[in-house]
């Protein structure tokens, strides 16, 4: 690694010119250089150098005399001291003062170039461990971003499922769009079924008059080729001159515009725009904005629903005790059916964006561990060797996370295999006590079934699920107690049943266990269960929880045995 720069201290013209000229500049490095020790402070303090290579006996000032008042002024560049005449004890006190080496005159080119190299082999290693570090964090808090859009995204799906009120859905998901791509101006516009035009519904820093007058043709703007193509259009933002019309006397310097589409059909257009700043939009912003549409288009047909249910409704008060109670009926069958798909359009938007994120930053993680892997091959420090273990854990830590958002979005291939859920249980135990260390803490009572039959399941993904309730219940039972897991056979259903003596849940969290990133008290209970959910989903199976505060947890798990011989 040259490039460093050298300061050569030394009063004879010649032996710095050979020092420049021969050893140094040859070899990449800068040069600078002082005829005495006085000129070589004065050097030091005023600019920054990597290494001394001072003559121990000149005028005015010698190179011990240098580290002295270096040391003094708590400066602690390496140095390297040279001499036609040295002794032992000479030799002591130039290292006892921060002398990297001690070389006698003459030397040879190759004995003062690795002489250089030691030296400054130690600010070398210091410098990549900062610049490690530094990516290390920022790598952090890329994924803390990302998580945190998410949530954000989690927060207004709840949203739409909580309110009724359709103005307010919409304004709520422009200025969450606003927010998420920290745009200037946002807007949400439909199309109306009567002249086919697009009329805002929803908007944010547009200004009052803009808000309220504003309809746009759909064969004359750029929102309306949207509605046309059915492609999102991202433009602007690169040059100071660039101008954008989106009606008439009004100009925007970048903007992104995303369809909202109802099976195959636009039904309106979901805008962000950046009037004053030349700030471009992303591909990150087009996916985040991609979402936002997809929850408006939910709270546009949750509208629908509802109206058509008070509509059922009124007509029902209408008619007799007996078309009541009909109604009554519908009416629970169309909440479930709304919550059911709800949910799917939710976690399938939190899956998509949770595949972009995870994508996203996969290789700057990858190479941040092999950066880790080789620098620890060149560190020789405990203190460094320690600070690097450290550092590959946490980022060891951002991978399964990675991971994490991978198997939450359903892209591991689904390859299911005829197996006996007896073994694949025992395996996960084996391999989570070996990763936890929890032997005496935990007492784990197996009630397996011998004559289970086989099933067919993908032994990897079951395996997982597997795996996260037994974290579940190692970490509700904090200081130990006890795990007990059965397997058996009950009609068409094979069942897996997980009942461990911790903390309990309350209804609230029973409710709301296996929604992502759900957090109760102190606990956040991440992706895991979340995974879990889905991956006996995608078995065509179910899972149930009943818990009582303070009294333990049971899972069970019904897999159908269709397929199993």
């Amino acid at each position: 690694m040259a490039g460093e720069t050298v300061l050569v201290v030394d009063d004879r013209d010649d032996s710095r010119k050979f020092l420049r000229e021969y050893v140094l500049e040859p070899n990449g490095y800068k040069v600078i250089g002082a005829p005495n020790g006085i000129e070589a402070m004065r050097l030091v303090l005023a600019q920054p150098v990597d290494l001394i290579i001072s003559d121990l006996v000149m005028p005015r000032m010698g190179g011990l005399e240098l580290l002295e008042n270096l040391r003094e002024k708590g400066v602690d560049t390496p140095a390297i001291l040279m001499t036609f005449h040295g002794s032992e004890g000479t030799a002591v006190r130039a290292f006892r003062l921060g002398a990297r080496d001690y070389i006698i005159k003459p030397f040879a080119i190759e004995e003062m170039l690795s002489a250089v190299d030691h030296a400054l082999t130690e600010s070398r290693l210091r410098k990549e461990r900062d610049n490690l570090t530094q990516a290390v964090f920022q790598v952090n808090q890329q994924l803390e971003g990302r998580v945190q859009e998410l949530r954000f995204l989690y927060g207004i799906g709840r949203s739409v499922t909580s309110l009724k009120d359709l103005e307010m859905v919409l304004n709520r998901i422009v200025e969450a769009a606003v927010y998420l791509t920290q745009a200037e101006e946002g807007s949400l516009m439909l199309v109306d079924p009567v002249s086919g035009d697009l009329h805002l519904r929803a908007a944010r820093g547009m200004g009052q008059k803009n808000a309220r007058t504003l309809w746009l043709k759909i064969d004359s703007s750029i929102a309306g080729q949207v509605v046309r193509t059915g492609r999102p259009i991202m433009i602007g933002g690169l040059n100071q001159n660039d101008s954008y019309k989106v009606t008439t006397d009004y100009f925007v310097k970048a903007l992104l515009n995303v369809p909202m589409k109802e099976m195959d059909k636009v039904i309106g257009v979901l805008a962000v725009n950046n009037k004053v700043t030349t700030k471009p939009f992303s591909d990150r912003h087009l996916n985040l904005l991609m979402a936002m549409a997809d929850y408006a288009t939910i709270a546009i047909q949750n509208a629908r629903l509802y109206e058509q249910l008070t509509s059922d409704v009124n007509r029902a008060e209408q008619s007799s005790r007996a078309l009541e109670k009909l109604v009554s009926v519908r009416t629970t069958e169309l909440d479930e059916a709304q919550q059911k798909l709800l949910k799917t359009e939710k976690l399938a938007a939190l899956g998509y964006m949770g595949r972009g994120v995870a994508h996203e930053i996969d290789t700057p993680i990858k190479l941040v561990l092999q950066g880790l892997d080789q620098l620890h091959q060149r560190v020789e420090t405990v203190e460094t060797l320690d600070l690097l273990a450290s550092l590959k854990d946490e980022m060891l830590h951002c991978k399964e996370i990675v991971q994490g958002l991978l198997d939450f979005s359903g892209e591991r291939v689904f390859q299911p295999l005829e197996i006996d859920l007896n073994q694949v249980i025992e395996r996960a135990w084996s391999k989570f006590t070996d990763a936890h260390n929890i032997e005496g803490l935990i007492d784990f009572v197996p009630g397996f079934d011998p004559s289970l039959p086989y099933v067919s399941v993908d032994p990897a993904q079951m395996e997982q699920a597997i795996s996260f309730l037994m974290r579940y219940a190692y970490r509700s039972m904090g200081a130990g107690g006890t795990l007990r897991i059965t397997t058996r056979s009950v009609g068409t259903d094979i069942q897996i049943i997980f009942n461990d003596s911790g903390r309990g849940l309350s209804n609230e969290d029973i409710r709301h266990i296996f929604d992502p990133f759900y957090k109760t008290g102190e606990n956040t209970y991440g992706l895991d269960l979340s995974i879990t959910y889905a991956v006996i989903r995608r078995h065509r199976g179910t899972i149930e929880v009943e818990s009582l505060s303070g009294q333990g947890t049971t899972f069970t798990i019904h897999l159908p045995r269709e397929h199993s011989s």
